[in-house]
């Protein structure tokens, strides 16, 4: 597996606490020559444009970098962790598993039900009370689950697939411009858009680095980075399958795809020859904030399909990955 994709996998970055996966994106794309930007949401962006050309079409390509986790709403007398949750996830899958906080402190996720709710569930620090847990964690810090990262037959497992395979899809994009450039100096001039690399914070919370990021750079068109849930498995719902290729959606609760991105997106996967799955969903993405923006941003949605979204134990099929950097590639 690549080095990169591990490292941003491996990286503390739940919703609005995103710094340490920043500092890997940053690293990364200053390695390739190019101007990376925080605005004040705390999104990184790289524009990609010939500077003494003016009025050229924007567009914007965003993958969000937060994850789900969990809060410190309350540590009781006994020393144990009361917590909520940031972003959507059934409490359940949780339960005997651990977690990091953001200071490096571990501790075990446990519940005295079964079917638990978020209210059910605490942290055990193994302390013997209140002040001694106050040492280590504080009401209001957050923490991301943990899990391994493994390789198995042609996917990889790992938690928080959802959405660093998106961020580690537009770096290698970007990757795949400043090898071009190298080759042909004249290159980003014969680009005919300007284009945005947006790495989004705080999707798990309302989608709201992207709208500030759509706002600022009031794009006209957008495609948005993400995973999507692959349920081919028993008792599984829904026509969505790992390696059968990365899936362009048609709509879900937030947004009417375009039909002109909807278009693109099709073309240049038949112009790489890459299969893909089409999606009539639920779950909203970037795309729901990103196409209300303005005067309104024509905005589609790429997924690469992920089997047990929203756990610590997420995969993808690396033929899916792939194919996904092929496919925004050729957009370019």
């Amino acid at each position: 597996m690549d080095i990169l994709l591990d490292k941003l996998i491996k990286a503390f970055g739940v919703s609005g606490h995103e710094d340490e996966v920043k500092r890997v994106i940053e690293k990364e794309v200053e390695t390739m020559g190019f101007n990376i930007k925080e605005d004040n949401m705390g999104n990184l962006i790289v524009k990609i444009a010939e500077e003494s050309l003016e009025n050229k079409e924007k567009f914007m390509l965003c993958a969000h970098m937060d994850t789900i986790g969990i809060i410190a709403n309350y540590i009781d007398d006994n020393g144990f962790i009361r917590v909520g949750a940031l972003g959507n996830f059934e409490a359940s899958n949780m339960v005997n598993n651990f977690v990091t906080f953001e200071n490096g402190t571990i501790g075990r996720i446990c519940s005295g039900k079964k079917g638990s709710d978020m209210e059910d569930l605490f942290i055990d620090l193994g302390v013997k009370g209140r002040e001694e847990a106050l040492n280590l964690v504080k009401e209001g810090n957050v923490a991301k689950f943990n899990g391994a990262v493994l390789e198995i037959g042609d996917n990889i497992v790992a938690p928080y697939m959802d959405n660093r395979v998106g961020v580690y899809i537009l770096l290698k994009v970007l990757k795949d411009i400043c090898e071009k450039s190298k080759e042909n100096k004249e290159y980003i001039k014969t680009l005919d858009k300007e284009y945005y690399f947006v790495f989004s914070t705080q999707n798990k919370l309302g989608a709201r680095g992207a709208r500030a990021a759509a706002y600022n750079i009031n794009p006209d068109g957008a495609i948005v980075i993400d995973v999507e849930g692959a349920f081919d498995y028993p008792n599984g719902k829904g026509n969505i399958s790992l390696g059968k290729g990365p899936i362009i959606k048609v709509i879900d609760r937030t947004l009417i795809v375009h039909h002109e991105i909807k278009d693109m997106l099709e073309k240049a996967a038949t112009k790489s020859d890459i299969k893909t799955q089409y999606l009539v969903g639920e779950e909203g993405t970037d795309g729901g904030t990103i196409h209300k923006e303005g005067s309104g941003v024509k905005t589609g949605v790429l997924s690469v399909p992920c089997r047990y979204i929203h756990t610590n134990e997420e995969m993808i099929n690396v033929k899916d990955l792939n194919n996904s950097i092929k496919l925004v590639s050729e957009l370019i």
